[in-house]
């Protein structure tokens, strides 16, 4: 089982943390080291919390950021640094698990209030492909279905604009994840977009 630590100021914990992970370490500063099996939570007020977060995800440690208020600007710039998670820091037990489930199996957990949202500010950004994936992998169709998916269509949506069956757009993102070497529709928005 993985090791959470938490980092946080003082006199800052929530009980769930505990609840969730009764053996995890609680602490204001960073460890010294921290190895491959741990999960990383940092609060956002902590100091130097973005390069904390920015330093581990680079070694690939899965790292949650947990806030005390939801705001877009913080999410995103946690994203930016790597962060896999994005939290209300006083998230109940069941949260908590979820949230380190959804991370250790290669997804981005971010709260549904500010998902919404943070498709919308996606979609709005002009599309650059000058990112990490090479967008020559993809078929013509599935070129098509990236530009659209990007704008956060559903697959429904997909579908329709381009007059082909919800399953026919389910196996085209399925080969699109693979090509790519993304997770989710949510971190192609991110590698595309360049968020």
């Amino acid at each position: 089982m993985r090791q959470s630590v938490f980092i946080t100021e003082a006199k800052f914990i929530s009980p769930h943390w505990q609840a969730a992970y009764p053996e995890c370490e609680i602490r204001e500063q960073q460890p010294n080291s921290i190895t491959a099996d741990t999960i990383l939570w940092i609060l956002a007020s902590s100091p130097d919390w973005l390069s904390i977060v920015k330093k581990h995800s680079e070694k690939r440690i899965p790292v949650i950021v947990m806030t005390k208020e939801l705001n877009m600007a913080e999410l995103c710039a946690a994203l930016q640094v790597g962060a896999r998670g994005y939290v209300e820091a006083l998230a109940n037990q069941v949260i908590i698990e979820q949230v380190a489930e959804t991370v250790i199996s290669g997804g981005i957990w971010l709260p549904g209030q500010l998902l919404s949202n943070l498709v919308g500010v996606l979609s709005k950004q002009p599309i650059s492909y000058k990112h990490s994936c090479d967008l020559t992998l993809l078929t013509k169709r599935e070129r098509q279905v990236v530009d659209i998916v990007v704008t956060g269509a559903s697959n429904k949506a997909v579908a329709n604009k381009l007059n082909i069956t919800e399953r026919t757009v389910k196996e085209h993102m399925s080969s699109i994840f693979s090509k790519l070497k993304v997770r989710d529709r949510m971190q192609l928005m991110l590698v595309i977009k360049g968020v």
